[in-house]
């Protein structure tokens, strides 16, 4: 499959998906939203649609008296759903505010676990499906899912399925990529050197997440009283971060049957394309090459939507095989399409020194583009549903020197690249 096929794929796999959750959308998934939207609407006025039905009309001079509609009775919260909300956000199903009223966006958010879960897809969880969605949740909240390191998200569901069945999700499936840690491993938690020169991403998140599990709960701003908690706080939102992204990545490409030698293949061009903007990082500023990243994805010439599916696909695909260069390639390619908030993601990586030299000075610049796109109104890149509670945590950690932390990582391969010979621009 060509760049320019995978572009056009990637936006056809979004197109044939059901709409998601998120109270913000990004561009492909406006799309979708559109799309169902006048759906439902020729549904409901045929007539208005061209589409015949009987349309209704009162003959004219004839006005008509109509008592006032009674007002909608207010929801009643209930603590199941509720719990509910609170795990599918959890797990990166975008739910909404966990308000405990079933609406739209939670019977979205159900039918997504339930189709990456393989249950019917009815918006509507049964008995074992709730306890397995709850009970993942309750299991991860305690600190088990320290024991499965490199696996976030949505697959920490698979992860507790797979225990509670007696089975060993890492051996089963050779998807843990710490070295040296297998289920059922514990480590003496520290407060985060995080990560070492030859660490990835996985092995950073990894590390965070047990300093979360021994210190208590994800660090608010009212928690970061120095810069060691300062460090953890912008650890816990980078790997909060890339679990987002692996999950939307992987929810956009159930059911397309595409390959992993495709996406790596295809996530390969979004690295050369953006070659000389990752070279840059550490000499030019972040305004001046965000500029260049809007002028590269222009030169690419494809539609701005397929851009931003491929790209979006692709960041995840670099979190999940924790290749570096693929998702700051991918976040920068984002940036250049105009949604300045995934400038979060290359301060993230300017921080810690993933698929670039580490520097802590000129990240600050891409979360200060980030933030002022939020700012103003932007949809968020991240957890859109806890997008301020994000912003108000690393603003607070940057204050108190969270930008001392992270180490100067690379992925697992060593240089970030796999090696493939695509012939096409």
């Amino acid at each position: 499959m060509t760049p320019r096929a995978f572009l056009i794929a990637a936006t056809a796999t979004a197109l044939s998906l059901p709409a998601p959750a998120p109270l913000r959308a990004d561009t492909g998934d406006v799309v979708k939203l559109g799309i169902a939207a006048g759906a439902f609407f020729c549904m409901a006025n045929p007539g208005r649609c061209g589409l015949g039905g009987n349309r209704q009309t009162q003959p004219s001079g004839t006005p008509q008296r109509t008592a006032a509609p009674a007002p909608a009775p207010r929801a009643v919260a209930d603590p199941t759903v509720r719990t509910d909300q609170q795990a599918l956000n959890y797990f990166g199903y975008e739910a909404g505010g966990a308000d405990g009223v079933m609406g739209r966006n939670t019977r979205q958010a159900i039918s997504r676990y339930q189709t990456y879960m393989g249950y019917p897809a009815t918006g509507q969880l049964d008995l074992y499906q709730r306890q397995t969605l709850v009970g993942a949740y309750n299991w991860a909240q305690a600190g088990r899912g320290a024991a499965y390191p490199g696996i976030y998200g949505q697959e920490l569901l698979r992860a507790y399925q797979t225990e509670t069945r007696g089975g060993d999700y890492c051996r089963e499936t050779g998807r843990c990529p710490v070295q040296g840690a297998s289920a059922g491993q514990t480590t003496q938690p520290r407060l985060p050197e995080m990560p070492t020169p030859s660490a990835s991403m996985a092995n950073a998140c990894a590390s965070s997440q047990m300093v979360t599990n021994a210190s208590g709960p994800v660090l608010t701003p009212a928690g970061i009283t120095g810069p060691d908690r300062a460090r953890q706080a912008m650890d816990e939102q980078f790997c909060s971060a890339s679990s987002y992204a692996l999950s939307r990545s992987e929810n956009l490409l159930d059911g397309s049957g595409m390959t992993d030698q495709t996406l790596s293949e295809n996530c390969r061009w979004v690295v050369d394309r953006m070659a000389d903007q990752i070279g840059q990082l550490g000499s030019r500023s972040a305004v001046e090459l965000t500029e260049a990243a809007d002028r590269r994805v222009r030169d690419i010439g494809a539609d701005m939507r397929q851009i931003t599916d491929a790209a979006t696909v692709c960041l995840g695909y670099g979190y999940r095989t924790d290749d570096a260069r693929v998702a700051l390639a991918s976040a920068l390619m984002l940036v250049g399409t105009g949604a300045r908030p995934y400038a979060e993601l290359v301060g993230h990586h300017l921080r810690g020194g993933y698929g670039t030299a580490r520097n802590p000075d000129q990240a600050q610049g891409w979360y200060d583009i980030a933030f002022d796109a939020l700012d103003r109104g932007a949809d968020p890149a991240v957890r859109p549903s806890q997008s301020g509670e994000r912003v108000a945590v690393m603003r607070a950690a940057l204050r108190t020197g969270g930008l001392s932390g992270g180490g100067n990582a690379t992925s697992a391969t060593g240089t970030g690249m796999p090696n493939f010979n695509l012939q096409q621009n």
